[in-house]
């Protein structure tokens, strides 16, 4: 366990497109842990919208003194005065209105509490650069928490992806980066980004406190994540029919929400399956998972260490995966199956599952793994260290 007081830190979650992920719950849980310490001095800046998804969720809702809540200003006030149309039309600068004004803020705040680490997270990592540029003395550390360097929203500019290419100089930049696998650490290396300042999380972690998994539980199937191309949810959807067509009392939840949710939808209607389907957004997933007896994470290029997978296995459901990445470190034949992300992969895993008489065991399985391995105190510990490694770094 980690020793000794911990530097002021200055955490910014500040999201221009709002949505309630595994990072984003990751580290406000880790937040809270922060605060706890005895004479915490530490601060969260947040936008509102943030704030509020994770209320609903049950995090952060006893921190309103640590808490610096920003809400924006251009968007809301041009939704609220003008006629639809002109809202629609006048959202692009509106929309850099707000990033320039959160950039604003970041400097302000950054200047008001004079923190000795600055850890910006989301989009904060670009609205809180000027600030950081302008207070050399404040040290500043990066989390890399995905695989996927270049995000799928990054605007291109000339055919250079801008997100991108202000990430990797502001990690270059940085005084410790925060990873949470090898792989990603690999990739930056790769990327010529200083290999002596960036560590690996020895484990991640979740809130286990409501992952209390029913005595019987249901032939239910889950995804649980954001609806867009990464998460794969559409092939899970395709696998259905042929999952259905050997259980028909079996059914699948797909929890979340995202760009893809109306196309979701309308296959869901195509192939006929719509009384085997519930699609919802629900801040509390664990009431299904809980419930549920197979997860299914089909994520295109890293399963681990999905916040969803790790809530999905501490309910003890047997899992159903992709094989990339380093997903072999949560899941294995003992309790589930990675898989080639083709359709009837997934359907076969997920029937010879629903058939295994080991089912209950495999998900006792995944409960122990995740409760020995990926505990909050390992990872508490490991950061804390990290904020003192970037307190003590030289300009």
């Amino acid at each position: 366990m980690f020793q000794g007081r911990l530097p002021s830190v200055l955490m910014i979650m500040l999201c221009m497109r709002c949505g309630l992920g595994g990072a984003e719950k990751r580290y406000a849980r880790l937040f809270e842990m922060l605060v706890a310490q005895p004479g915490a001095r530490h601060k969260l800046l947040i936008n509102r919208s943030m704030l509020n998804l994770l209320q609903a969720a049950g995090i952060l809702l006893q921190h309103e003194p640590y808490l610096i809540v920003l809400e924006p200003p251009f968007r809301r006030y041009a939704q609220s005065r003008g006629a639809h149309w002109l809202s629609r039309l006048l959202h692009p600068v509106m929309w850099l209105l707000d990033a320039l004004w959160y950039a604003w803020q970041c400097w302000r705040v950054i200047r008001r509490y004079k923190p000795k680490v600055v850890h910006p997270l989301l989009t904060g990592v670009y609205l809180s650069l000027p600030g950081l540029l302008l207070h050399p003395g404040v040290r500043h550390v990066m989390s890399a928490y995905s695989y996927q360097f270049e995000s799928y929203r990054d605007k291109r500019i000339l055919g250079i992806s801008l997100g991108a290419t202000i990430k990797h100089s502001v990690m270059r930049r940085c005084h410790a980066i925060d990873t949470l696998s090898l792989s990603i650490r690999d990739d930056l290396v790769r990327r010529r980004v200083d290999s002596a300042k960036i560590q690996v999380a020895p484990c991640s972690f979740t809130d286990f406190a409501l992952c209390q998994p029913a005595p019987r539980k249901k032939k239910w199937v889950v995804f649980l994540g954001s609806f867009v191309e990464i998460k794969n949810p559409l092939l899970l959807a395709q696998a259905i029919p042929k999952v259905v067509a050997q259980s028909s009392d079996v059914h699948f939840f797909f929890l979340g929400e995202g760009h893809l949710q109306s196309r979701l939808e309308h296959l869901v209607q195509d192939l006929h399956i719509a009384n085997y389907v519930t699609i919802r957004f629900d801040p509390n997933p664990t009431q299904v998972l809980n419930q549920s007896s197979i997860f299914v994470s089909l994520q295109a290029e890293e399963n681990y260490p999905s916040q969803s997978l790790l809530e999905a296995m501490a309910c003890r459901n047997a899992i159903v995966a992709t094989d990339v990445g380093e997903t072999w470190r949560l899941v294995d034949e003992a309790n589930g199956s990675r898989v080639p992300p083709t359709v009837d992969a997934v359907a076969d895993a997920i029937t010879r599952l629903l058939k295994d008489p080991l089912l209950t065991q495999r998900g006792l399985v995944s409960r122990q793994r995740v409760l020995s391995e990926h505990t909050s105190e390992r990872f508490f510990a490991y950061i804390a260290n990290l904020y003192r490694t970037a307190a003590r770094a030289a300009s």
